[in-house]
């Protein structure tokens, strides 16, 4: 698993696209924190002597809610600041324990990279057509929010090679994220496979507790005159009359059958698959087909 690469800070709470892109660009410019007294809102550069979580400055000590729930983002067809938001919960200690980092693929509308596209239509649900996943998720490119830096193999569906390995991928290119719990250890009488099960109904829990229900109703129908995105009709349709959270869906080459809806970060949706024990992250405006 590659998770030295990952920020060692613990994110137990979501945040949304703005404010994932204002961290990036603050800094204590106002005044340095000090152990009891800050004049900041912003992330304590320097924790304290003994502190194992990160300090947030603020004007008065206040607790932070560990999922504070997000808050609706405005960003026209490009899913690039929502999915910064929600790739940054994987900063949380335990998910990064519990994921497999080299079992990774990157969906966009032309090109798969990590995995190859299995054409065999699959009997049961749920389930996806990514054959096994290969692709190295490392971390955002440093001073540059916009780029993923990975190492993924780049096929063009179904499963023709183009002997190009990615390095780097622009958020806004990107269709999907999927990613693989990590295969856990036998324990007594518990299996590899009953272990790794019950990691990802962590997984889970923990996504769950950190992302917006997708359980509004966003029934505006206006357009711009320069474009129509149809993240409002689109989150709104998955999540009304939909009590099973059970959802079918084509985005790009990724087709995802009966998965689970687990929430939503801005214009992305969080979902699972518990045939596979993995997890998507899919731009709601890149999504083709329901079923």
């Amino acid at each position: 698993m590659n998770q030295n690469l990952w920020p060692t800070q613990s994110w137990n709470g979501s945040v949304t696209a703005e404010e994932f892109a204002a961290q990036q660009n603050s800094s204590c410019s106002k005044g340095s924190c000090t152990c009891n007294t800050c004049n900041t809102c912003n992330p304590c550069p320097n924790p304290c002597p003994g502190q194992t979580t990160p300090m947030i400055c603020c004007c008065q000590p206040m607790p932070t809610p560990p999922c504070p729930t997000p808050q609706p983002v405005e960003e026209g067809c490009c899913c690039k600041q929502s999915f910064r938001a929600a790739l940054q919960l994987l900063c949380n200690s335990q998910l990064a324990t519990l994921l497999d980092f080299n079992q990774a693929a990157f969906v966009t509308d032309t090109y798969v990279a990590g995995a190859t596209i299995n054409t065999t239509p699959a009997g049961t649900t749920p389930s996806d057509n990514l054959n096994t996943m290969s692709g190295s998720f490392r971390r955002f490119s440093p001073c540059n929010c916009d780029l993923l830096e990975i190492s993924a193999l780049v096929n063009t569906p179904p499963e023709t090679s183009t002997g190009v390995t990615a390095t780097q991928v622009p958020l806004c290119q990107l269709t999907a994220v999927a990613l693989q719990t990590a295969t856990a250890p036998a324990s007594g009488d518990i299996t590899s496979d009953q272990a790794t099960a019950n990691n990802f109904q962590t997984i889970q829990k923990i996504l769950s507790q950190c992302l917006t229900p997708c359980g509004c109703c966003a029934c505006s129908c206006a357009c711009s005159d320069d474009e129509c995105c149809c993240a409002a009709g689109l989150l709104s349709t998955l999540s009304q009359s939909n009590l099973s959270r059970k959802v079918t869906i084509v985005a790009g080459p990724l087709v995802l059958q009966g998965v689970t809806l687990l929430g939503t970060v801005g214009n992305v949706l969080v979902l699972s698959n518990s045939a596979n024990n993995r997890i998507y992250f899919v731009c709601v405006n890149q999504i083709q087909f329901l079923a």
